[in-house]
């Protein structure tokens, strides 16, 4: 990220996408999120700095994300019919 970002906003980033995000899956930290935000602050995006590396991915997450709507009707389909 060409020394744009902190030690610790990074850690903080990457902890809590390793967490939420990639439930413990490293390449996938590695070749999304930290990709992805890798690509943003390259651009330019500093929004990091006031929030210390907390709470930023899902501003590039680019990746779709479950449904509830969908999951549940699914699921209603599966168990209730």
């Amino acid at each position: 990220m060409q020394d744009e970002i902190t030690d610790d906003e990074l850690l903080h980033l990457m902890k809590e996408q390793f967490e939420k995000i990639c439930f413990g899956d490293l390449d996938y930290l590695e070749g999304t999120c930290l990709a992805n935000f890798a690509q943003a602050v390259r651009a330019g995006y500093d929004g990091y700095k006031e929030t210390d590396g907390y709470g930023e991915y899902s501003k590039f997450d680019e990746e779709k994300r479950w449904d509830y709507e969908l999951y549940f009707e699914t699921l209603k389909a599966l168990c209730w019919e």
